[in-house]
């Protein structure tokens, strides 16, 4: 059990690691949300945001399902098209009126 919570985790903050990387959030807000720019400081606000996400420990909660779904059928599932993951992002993305 231990493994894959740690290969969410894992998954996660890889994710969220790229999205931190270069215009890499640039382009997600705009494929997702249709964001083609924000400001500055906006933006510095969001990766602040991202980052406190990623330094976080997993809602084991939240994210049960899919730990469950990954324990039964003893294989990794793909998270960066997992719509739990989306929501997590959602949220913070929501806060910033997107």
């Amino acid at each position: 059990m231990e493994k894959i919570i740690g290969s969410v985790r894992q998954t996660r903050d890889t994710l969220i690691s790229e999205l931190l990387q270069g215009p890499a959030l640039m382009s997600f807000l705009e494929k997702e949300y249709d964001i083609v720019a924000i400001s500055p400081i906006k933006l510095e606000f969001l990766k602040r945001d991202l980052k406190e996400l990623q330094d976080s420990p997993l809602e084991l909660a939240y994210y049960s399902s899919l730990i469950k779904h990954m324990k039964e059928s003893n294989s990794d599932v793909s998270l960066d098209s997992h719509p739990l993951f989306h929501q997590e992002l959602k949220a913070i993305f929501q806060k910033y009126g997107f």
